[in-house]
């Protein structure tokens, strides 16, 4: 096959989902990317080149190709179809046991555990912890995971988990969730980020992000709010730099694009939380660098380049605040009975919205995402307290 861009750098892209990145579609448009389509998936544009299956499968035996995936469930191909010696750090990156297990060296007094399913109901608190998380050792959004505040709460906990997963069924790969075998760890008393980005043809890191993750408590493991701002890569740059030249000095990446999840301690030690492969962050969150920073983080994958941080930061009248918020779709939410509103879910923003991209509620747990701008990260903590109830409607009749 001929090469897939203008710059003669193999690559090829996954789409599936709900929610489609405008800044994706842009990216593989410009540089002629073709792509795989998995449903569901909205229409893509004629002008970008769909693959069949086989010229799919042809590409991926290519050691050279660069894939770009933008939904967790188009692993279930990758996994089936990916050379052996490829998948070897997708597999680690997705089991988080065997993540803590390739970074235990560099926080030797952080407590975790897998736990068979079988053997989860005997678990008991180590002395010296009084709050862990519990979570499926391979997982997806916060699907069962609870944040535990002591052995009293622990039967509850559990109870809540399995019944979570096993509700999802057979719907995903095991080897994208289990309900099988958990993770059980202290709780990391600090902020939580995310960042976005990939390890270049020269094994270098590139971040193309990094998101701020706030909750409203303790407890609150949603993913409502995310931002970003001139401020937060100044303060983070070097710090998550220095942490994923760390994972990357234990696996050998190249042209490995990857969504991170980490905490900063109170003592500000970054500790991971998981390394999401071959992806950047879900249901388009990685188009929020083109409106705060005006460079699209996809095309940057696909020619293989960096952003130019020095000059981006050095701009201090960038001083605004963009965020990322999340449509949750409540609990019981039934669509034989209701509609989303989702105009007024826009009309909260007020002047702030950038865009918004709709969902589709009935094969989702998210009916939308907005993109904002506000002055100031303070005036995003609102969004946190939503109650997501009000934006639903009743059928009349």
């Amino acid at each position: 096959m001929n090469d897939c861009d203008t710059n003669n750098i193999l690559n090829c892209c996954l789409i599936s989902g709900t929610v489609l990145s405008p800044s994706l579609l842009r990216a593989v448009e410009r540089q002629a990317v073709p792509i795989y389509v998995q449903q569901p998936t909205p229409p893509i544009p004629k002008t970008i080149r769909v693959l069949e299956e086989a010229e799919l499968l042809s590409l991926l035996q290519n050691p050279h190709i660069g894939v770009l995936m933008n939904w967790e469930k188009s692993l279930d191909l990758i996994f089936h179809d990916l050379p052996s010696n490829k998948l070897e750090p997708i597999n680690v990156f997705k089991d988080k046991v065997a993540f803590r297990e390739l970074l235990k060296k560099y926080y030797p007094d952080f407590f975790y555990r897998g736990v068979p399913r079988e053997e989860l109901r005997e678990f008991r608190f180590p002395n010296q912890l009084s709050t862990m998380v519990i979570q499926p050792s391979i997982g997806i959004f916060s699907l069962g995971v609870r944040v535990v505040g002591g052995q009293q709460e622990w039967s509850e906990a559990v109870d809540g988990v399995l019944k979570e997963l096993d509700a999802i069924g057979d719907s995903w790969d095991q080897r994208i969730i289990s309900n099988t075998r958990f993770l059980v760890e202290d709780y990391i008393d600090g902020k939580e980020f995310a960042c976005d980005g990939f390890w270049n043809s020269n094994g270098e890191v590139v971040i193309t992000c990094i998101y701020r993750h706030p909750f409203a408590n303790k407890r609150d493991v949603r993913h409502v709010v995310y931002d970003t701002s001139r401020e937060i890569m100044v303060e983070m740059l070097e710090s998550t730099m220095s942490l994923l030249e760390k994972i990357g000095s234990k696996v050998s990446l190249r042209r490995f694009p990857f969504h991170l999840e980490f905490r900063q301690s109170q003592d500000g030690t970054l500790i991971p939380l998981e390394l999401n492969p071959l992806r950047y962050g879900g249901i388009a969150l990685a188009d929020l660098p083109e409106y705060a920073f005006g460079f699209n983080p996809y095309e940057l994958f696909f020619t293989d380049a960096a952003p130019d941080w020095d000059r981006l930061l050095a701009d201090e009248s960038n001083s605004q605040t963009y965020a990322f918020i999340v449509g949750n779709i409540p609990p019981h939410y039934d669509a034989d009975k209701y509609s989303i509103d989702q105009e007024h879910f826009c009309s909260v923003f007020g002047d702030k919205l950038l865009n918004y991209l709709p969902s589709i509620p009935e094969i989702t747990t998210v009916f939308g995402v907005a993109y904002i701008r506000t002055e100031s990260f303070e005036d995003t903590l609102a969004y946190l307290d939503f109650d997501f109830d009000s934006f639903l409607r009743p059928h009349q009749g």
